[in-house]
């Protein structure tokens, strides 16, 4: 049986930072970096607060670090200056996503790429990965309300002409996480960074490596027993 076939989901919609590029360590370098020039030292907790975004909460909490001394979305508008200068220099595939995300294309599985970021970060990373693969991309731009509000993947599947409930979302942080259950899809969850939130079709697994469709779907066993 062909595995798209068996394949028991009507699309995938990936997360980018963390899940399908391996660009978080690149936000801490960059949030650091920022941070020390303004004379504060950025810590891991940090960094785990600002994990997943938005930026608008990256931003409030760097002001509240630094002692207000800025305007609201001045050291975001920097952060994104800084973030888009080095994906443009090229960024990595996290480890296994992008033989996942092969595999997928070649089985013509609809595919969206949701993030928090914004237009100008995504399509930064895309030149880098390839657009190619996704029937529809959604940035911090595109929508009203940016995860933890499940707004841009609920649109991604109707753009997507399939049932989000029966869609599967990758995602790698808490604020990605409760935008993804909020939706009603089904959720993998890579808990690498920090500890993630369950629900009744949340399966977690340390990383993509080593996995297939086949054993994508797989995972999910249990969960569509219940």
């Amino acid at each position: 049986m062909p595995i798209r076939s068996s394949f028991p989901f009507e699309a995938v919609l990936w997360d980018m930072d963390g899940t399908l590029i391996d660009s978080e360590s690149i936000w801490i370098e960059e949030e650091t970096l920022l941070m020390r020039s303004l004379g504060v030292e950025w810590s891991n907790e940090d960094a785990l607060h600002c994990l997943g975004g938005p930026l608008e909460r990256v931003d409030a909490y760097m002001r509240s670090r630094s002692g207000n001394q800025h305007q609201p979305l001045e050291l975001a508008y920097e952060l994104i200056d800084r973030m888009i200068t080095r994906l443009s220099g090229g960024v990595d595939f996290t480890n296994g996503s992008k033989s996942l995300l092969d595999e997928m294309h070649l089985e013509q599985i609809p595919m969206a790429l949701v993030s928090a970021s914004t237009r100008k970060i995504m399509d930064a990373a895309l030149d880098g990965i390839g657009r190619h693969y996704f029937r529809h991309t959604c940035s911090a731009d595109d929508v009203t309300n940016t995860k933890p509000s499940p707004e841009g993947y609920v649109k991604a599947a109707e753009f997507l002409g399939v049932s989000i409930e029966n869609s599967l979302i990758i995602e790698d942080s808490k604020t990605g996480m409760q935008a993804a259950i909020e939706s009603g899809a089904f959720v993998l969850g890579l808990p690498h960074l920090t500890d993630l939130p369950m629900g009744g079709k949340v399966v977690h697994r340390e990383g993509l490596a080593e996995l297939d469709l086949e054993s994508l779907g797989l995972l999910f066993q249990g969960v569509f027993s219940r």
